[in-house]
């Protein structure tokens, strides 16, 4: 079990503590303690001071409608000169959002400046994703939430689907190594979902790769979350380019004890950024590293281009830089026929013209030819051949 934690919020009337600090009387003699709001299920009520809220710490869970509650009570309490102790299990999401509810109220606070208030005298509050949206609607009710109230009505139908579709990215990030090394492809565009994921994650750094739908969020003097991490990215449009760069800043992470999330929002180009720190870390081959990546994330279905990716990658030592293999001759054939066909595919979902693309080429290499050689060609040379056919061939 945690250790007691109990910090004066407001001195003298508003406490906010851990399920241990609440239940030490030896505490609560200390710091004066009359009233006690338990946001939890794990302290039956002791008596008419003692107000218990049985909410779990759950984004599902429906904290809003007891806030008018606890309000009421917490300031019927101050009002007979009482100190108020606010806890839940933790005391970081639930008795965190009650409080901070409260100072909305009295105090006229925004969310973020009420949590901001708490933070200063408890640096380890976070409340949950559903919370923090409840905080908001708690403001939208003019801090009077109620079943009939439009706007708690109108969240109350959709928050279940808000927060099952937060909880939803946690299932999409895998474990490649287990508290270490993460991936994933599905990544919150909401700012909010985004940096309360690599809270809940403990992710020290994240690394994404092209395309990627993550955008650092804008500084604020009071951020409702407080999480620190290191953010690379890599914008390199080639599968096997970027994985140099890739597989260092995971290895310089990993060495320094951090936790690292890599998300491309092409699954394979964040499988074989992985896969490459694997076969460097590792001395393993493209083929157990894919193992170790599909037994992570079952339903990976490797592309070529990942495939050709490890397999054309050349780790080295840890302690180096891994590399690409360079070939001052041509293309293999399999090498040219990928390179066909990823041409061939991006003409294709970009719409370009291939007739327009093909008389293009015709008219760069002419006017190469005609440079090297250093003499004037016909002007019909110089045209595309399909303007060339006649009329009746067209």
């Amino acid at each position: 079990m945690a250790s007691p934690s109990l910090d004066a919020i407001v001195p003298g009337q508003l406490y906010l503590s851990n399920l241990p600090a609440a239940q030490s009387a030896s505490l609560q003699e200390t710091s004066g303690i009359t009233h006690i709001v338990s946001v939890c299920t794990e302290y039956p009520s002791t008596g008419p001071k003692h107000l218990v809220i049985p909410v779990n710490d759950c984004e599902y869970d429906d904290l809003l409608i007891h806030l008018p509650e606890a309000c009421s009570w917490i300031d019927n309490a101050l009002a007979e000169g009482g100190r108020v102790l606010i806890h839940c299990l933790m005391g970081v999401s639930r008795s965190t959002t009650v409080l901070a509810a409260y100072l909305m109220k009295t105090r006229h606070l925004s969310p973020t400046a009420a949590l901001s208030l708490i933070r200063k005298r408890r640096p380890c509050i976070q409340p949950n994703y559903g919370f923090l949206k409840q905080l908001d609607v708690f403001q939208a009710c003019d801090c009077a939430p109620s079943t009939t109230h439009p706007c708690y009505r109108s969240w109350k139908r959709k928050h279940r689907q808000d927060a099952g579709q937060f909880l939803n990215y946690f299932q999409d990030t895998a474990a490649v190594i287990p508290r270490k090394l993460f991936l994933c492809s599905e990544f919150p565009d909401d700012s909010l979902q985004a940096e309360l994921l690599l809270y809940e994650l403990e992710i020290t750094h994240f690394l994404t790769i092209s395309p990627a739908s993550y955008s650092a969020p804008a500084t604020t003097s009071a951020p409702l979350v407080t999480h620190h991490y290191q953010h690379k990215h890599i914008d390199v449009p080639d599968h096997l380019l970027c994985l140099p760069t890739a597989c260092a800043s995971i290895r310089d992470a990993l060495s320094s004890g951090g936790r690292v999330l890599v998300h491309s929002q092409l699954e394979s180009r964040a499988c074989a950024a992985v896969g490459a720190y694997l076969m460097t870390d590792r001395a393993i081959s493209a083929e157990a590293a894919t193992k170790v990546i599909r037994d992570a994330l079952p339903l990976f279905d490797p592309s070529p281009n990942f495939t050709h990716a490890l397999t054309s990658f050349q780790p080295t030592s840890a302690s180096t830089e891994p590399t690409i293999p360079r070939s001052p001759t041509r293309p293999s054939r399999n090498d040219a026929e990928l390179m066909v066909q990823t041409a061939a595919s991006l003409m294709s979902e970009s719409g370009i013209d291939l007739r327009a693309f093909s008389d293009a080429l015709v008219t760069v290499s002419m006017k190469q030819k005609k440079q090297q050689a250093g003499v004037d060609a016909p002007s019909s040379a110089l045209t595309p051949a399909s303007k060339q056919v006649p009329a009746a061939a067209m």
